[in-house]
């Protein structure tokens, strides 16, 4: 009788857990504000991504073939929008790492120079002050450009035309707010070495050439100063050092081949699937005819990302003052390819730029009702279009769904439409659509001020 008394006991345990589970499992469905996207705009995002990667070839900073995808993708728009409007700016695409080879030739000819004055070919100093000027002019570079981002050089290299495209969704009454959600168009030259080799080979040559580069700089320093004042390379030391130099030549040579100029990939993932994802949340609105009250939804598509952020720079420097006119906020996506990869981006270029950290728990907050819990990203080596729009002091952050360690399909010929993630971007268009839903029945930014300073580590507040 204790037999059946104590499965009786263990069926209402069972029971009671069943329906603690459900009840918490109903609790989370209704903090969820919206159901997610359609079947057809999922449809539509992979068939748009394949049609563009099929119609718009080459799609490289400044090309003609990205402004015919941004005016094809503007006419889409149109569709969903209220208001579409195309913008040209200027920019020298090849500035951002145009510098690159240039760098590896004057390293090897400051290695060469040494040379001939060790071994008495040259004599006094002008080849060592050619030396210095030309590597620090390489750190430059360096430092300005590929790590902060900055226009730095931009003259020096051709000019080219960009475009950028802006859609507004607008709110049946006054406009109190505005969320932005973003992507970029063009596609970014193959990185050879993230073809061959991965983050092995990535890691080696950059760390060579850039450690060989900083070495050289500084060494031509110390040669400049013997070279005027000293008694001479009869030390050792001097030996030593130029063979050190020699060994870093082979490095170089491998950043010479580090862009392949020669080709231009598809950017599937990096980024046609935010670009789509941005469409498809104004296309999800307009098919369900949801249109919030106070709060503006907008999709901004820009162009030459891949050189430096250009256009989410121009951007924001030319529309500074009307988006401030009204709080908005700016979420940027890129390569939305992983689900186990997406992260919230609080800072950028190279950890130099801080992000929102109330835009970043929006994206989190909006990602949990989804489903997933998303973590600050680490600090990496790049940027996303959020830091073009925290540099002119507007409230931006991002997600995206890219493996830091780098996988084959980063920024080469395999960045296919047949390489996508569906899954990655229909949860991410999900996330987006919660993340507009949130916002406005938010009432704003300052619901998440509190709890993105304490959750973020690496942003602003």
């Amino acid at each position: 009788m204790q037999f059946f008394e104590n499965m009786v006991l263990l069926l209402n345990l069972d029971t009671l857990c069943s329906i603690i589970e459900t009840g918490s499992d109903l609790e989370e469905q209704s903090m969820r504000l919206t159901s997610g996207a359609s079947d057809g705009t999922r449809n539509y995002i992979v068939d748009g991504i394949r049609y563009v990667c099929a119609n718009f070839k080459e799609r490289a900073p400044g090309t003609h073939s990205e402004r015919k995808a941004q005016s094809f993708l503007a006419g889409e728009l149109e569709q969903w929008a209220d208001d579409v409007q195309v913008e040209n700016f200027n920019v020298h695409p090849h500035a951002f790492m145009g510098w690159i080879p240039a760098a590896g030739v004057v390293a090897m000819l400051s290695v060469l120079f040494y040379w001939l004055t060790f071994r008495g070919a040259v004599h006094g100093a002008a080849l060592a002050v050619i030396a210095l000027l030309l590597t620090v002019l390489a750190v430059i570079c360096l430092v300005g450009e590929f790590l902060l981002y900055r226009e730095c050089i931009d003259p020096l290299f051709p000019k080219k035309t960009s475009r950028n495209v802006m859609a507004v969704r607008k709110p049946s009454g006054e406009v109190r707010r505005r969320i932005i959600f973003g992507g970029h168009t063009d596609a970014a030259n193959e990185w050879t070495y993230s073809l061959h080799g991965g983050l092995k080979s990535l890691a080696l040559v950059m760390a060579g050439s850039i450690g060989g580069l900083l070495f050289v700089t500084v060494f031509n320093m110390i040669w400049l100063c013997n070279a005027i004042f000293g008694s001479g390379y009869t030390s050792a030391f001097w030996l030593v050092m130029g063979v050190l130099e020699l060994v870093l030549v082979p490095f170089f040579v491998a950043i010479l081949f580090f862009i392949n100029w020669r080709v231009v990939v598809d950017g599937a993932n990096d980024n046609l699937s935010a670009d789509f994802i941005a469409m498809g949340v104004l296309r999800e609105m307009a098919e369900q005819d949801v249109r919030f009250e106070h709060t503006e939804v907008c999709a901004l598509l820009t162009g030459s990302e891949e050189a430096g952020l250009r256009g989410a720079l121009a951007y924001a420097k030319r529309h500074k003052r009307e988006l401030q006119q009204v709080e908005t906020v700016f979420i940027a996506m890129d390569t939305m390819r992983e689900i186990e990869q997406l992260q919230i981006y609080t800072s950028g270029c190279t950890g130099t730029q801080k992000n929102s950290n109330a835009v970043g728990e929006l994206i989190y907050e909006a990602g949990e009702n989804c489903g997933i819990e998303m973590r600050e990203t680490d600090l990496y080596p790049g940027a996303i279009d959020a830091e073009g729009f925290s540099r002119y002091g507007l409230e931006a952050a991002g997600f995206c769904g890219v493996n830091h360690d780098p996988r084959t399909y980063y920024h080469t010929r395999l960045d296919t439409p047949d390489n996508i993630s569906e899954a990655c971007i229909n949860l991410s268009l999900d996330i987006c659509l919660e993340a507009a839903g949130l916002y406005d029945r938010s009432g704003g930014l300052d619901a998440f001020r509190e709890e993105g300073k304490k959750r973020f580590k690496r942003g602003h507040n």
